[in-house]
């Protein structure tokens, strides 16, 4: 996990992450964190997703998840990479989010999902950097 990575520079700029999921969390364990580890992170099960709506995160259509050329060249990547897939969740259309919130409460950096993207750790650790003056 690549947050997972980077953990000691959220915490030299006074940040922390937290994960929000809407499966059961005998799916995330068995499924999601399967051979993560330990997280350094707190991870919050939010199966009537409500975060989800109040973030404005919504749902994929089927065909732009399933069809779109650059999720299976994702899934190659990793495959021959050496790295393993791991399950999917309950529902792979809930698409999710990065937000980065600042100590007054306002939003930072926000960048809700458009598919199997994510945004790069550096890109959010920059913007978390700028914010304690770093």
């Amino acid at each position: 996990m690549k947050v997972r990575d980077r953990a000691g520079r959220l915490e030299a700029s006074g940040a922390a992450a937290l994960f929000v999921v809407h499966d059961e969390p005998r799916l995330v364990r068995s499924q999601l964190l399967a051979g993560v580890g330990e997280l350094p992170f707190p991870v919050l099960v939010d199966r009537e997703r409500e975060a989800y709506r109040r973030w404005g995160l919504g749902r994929a259509a089927w065909w732009r998840v399933w069809l779109d050329p650059k999720v299976w060249q994702q899934y190659a990547r990793l495959l021959t990479s050496g790295q393993r897939i791991r399950g999917s969740g309950e529902d792979t259309l809930q698409l999710g989010g990065d937000f980065v919130v600042a100590p007054d409460g306002t939003i930072a950096y926000s960048r809700p999902q458009r598919r199997d993207d994510r945004p790069p750790v550096g890109e959010l650790l920059a913007v978390i950097e700028d914010l304690a003056g770093r």
